[in-house]
C-alpha cells in the first residue's frame, strides 16, 4: 500500500485498536481497501495513495500492575462504569432491542461470561447477543462508551481530532470511518468546511443512534442544506450490515437525505472493517468518486 504525506484516501479507524498501531492497521486496512476497489473494477488495480489517523493509543488506560488495556472481557470492557454511564448505556440499549427481548433475557438464565459484569447489564448483553450473535453486547456497549469518551472529554476530543487534523491533508478527496471513527470523521467535515471531498464514505457507523448524535456539537451538520449532506462533501455513501449491532439503527438517509445507504452481508464478523472494505459496494463507491484510483496494476 503506497503511504505518503499527502494521501487521496484517508481512514479513520474505530474503537478498541488500543494494542495495536497505524503501521499494523495499515496492512489490515490496505490490502482489503485494494481487494474492494479490485472486485469493483474488474481486474487488478494498482494500490492507492492511502494512509491512516491512528488514534487508539489514547484509549489505553493508565499503567495499572495487572490491567489489560484493550481487553475484549466484558467485565474490563465495562469496569469503572460511572452511574451517568450506566444510565446511558440501558438507555441507548433501548435503540437496538425491544421491550419483549429485553424482557426474555431478563427472564432467561444467567450468562456465565457476564456474571462479572454490572448487574443491570447482564440482561442487555444477553438481549443483545439473542439478536446479533455472540459477542454483540459487549461490542455494541463497548462502542458506545468509547463515542461518548470522544464526546464528552474535551481533552481526549481535542488530541484525537488533531490526529486526524493532521492525517487528512488537502490532497485527501476520499475520507473513510469506520465505527467510531464515522464519528470523528464527521467532526472533521463539521470542523474544516474549507477542506472539499468527492467522498466520505461511512462503515458500520453509530451516527444513527440518538446517544450520540445528542452528544455532538451539530447533531445533524448538512442534514438541512438543498444537498442533504455537509456542504464540503460532494458524496456521502454509508454502507452497513443490517447485522452489525453498532449500525443497528438503521440507514442514514433518515437523517441526511443526501446519503446513500447500501447494504452488505459481512456473515458471522459484521462489524469487521476489512469485510466491509473489500466488498464491491465498498469498491465501487471509491471509484465512482475517485476513477483515476482504478489504474490496472501492470502484469
Amino acid at each position: 500500500m503506497s503511504v505518503a504525506a499527502g494521501s487521496v484516501v484517508v481512514g479513520v479507524h474505530g474503537v478498541a485498536q488500543q494494542q495495536l498501531g497505524r503501521r499494523q492497521l495499515l496492512r489490515a486496512w490496505g490490502p482489503a481497501l485494494t481487494d474492494g476497489l479490485e472486485l469493483a473494477f474488474g481486474r487488478p488495480v494498482v494500490e492507492p495513495s492511502f494512509d491512516l489517523a491512528f488514534y487508539g493509543n489514547l484509549f489505553l488506560p493508565p499503567s495499572e500492575p495487572g490491567q489489560k488495556g484493550g481487553s475484549t472481557e466484558p467485565h474490563e470492557v465495562l469496569a469503572d462504569l460511572s452511574d451517568a454511564e450506566m444510565d446511558e448505556l440501558l438507555d441507548v440499549a433501548r435503540e437496538a432491542v425491544t421491550p419483549e427481548e429485553l424482557a426474555a433475557a431478563e427472564a432467561g438464565p444467567p450468562k456465565k461470561a457476564y456474571v462479572r459484569v454490572p448487574k443491570p447489564l447482564q440482561a442487555v448483553l444477553r438481549a443483545l447477543d439473542a439478536r446479533f450473535g455472540a459477542a454483540a453486547g459487549v461490542l455494541y456497549l463497548g462502542v458506545l462508551r468509547q463515542v461518548r469518551h470522544y464526546l464528552v472529554l474535551p481533552d481526549l476530543k481535542a488530541e484525537v481530532d488533531g490526529i486526524v487534523d493532521r492525517a487528512t491533508t488537502p490532497t485527501c478527496r476520499v475520507l473513510i470511518g469506520h465505527s467510531l471513527g464515522s464519528v470523528v470523521a464527521l467532526e472533521y467535515l463539521r470542523r474544516h468546511p474549507e477542506h472539499r471531498l468527492d467522498l466520505f464514505l461511512t462503515l458500520g457507523s453509530p451516527l444513527g443512534l440518538r446517544m450520540v448524535r445528542s452528544r455532538l456539537p451539530d447533531p445533524l451538520p448538512g442534514a438541512d442544506t438543498s444537498a442533504g449532506v455537509p456542504g464540503n462533501v460532494a458524496r456521502w455513501i454509508n454502507v452497513r450490515d443490517p447485522r452489525d449491532p453498532v449500525a443497528c439503527a438503521g440507514d442514514l438517509v433518515r437523517l441526511w437525505p443526501g446519503v446513500q445507504d447500501r447494504h452488505v452481508d459481512n456473515e458471522a464478523d459484521a462489524h469487521n472493517v476489512s469485510r466491509y472494505l473489500s466488498k464491491v459496494e465498498t469498491g465501487s463507491a471509491i471509484l465512482g468518486a475517485e476513477p483515476r484510483l482504478g489504474v490496472p496494476e501492470e502484469r
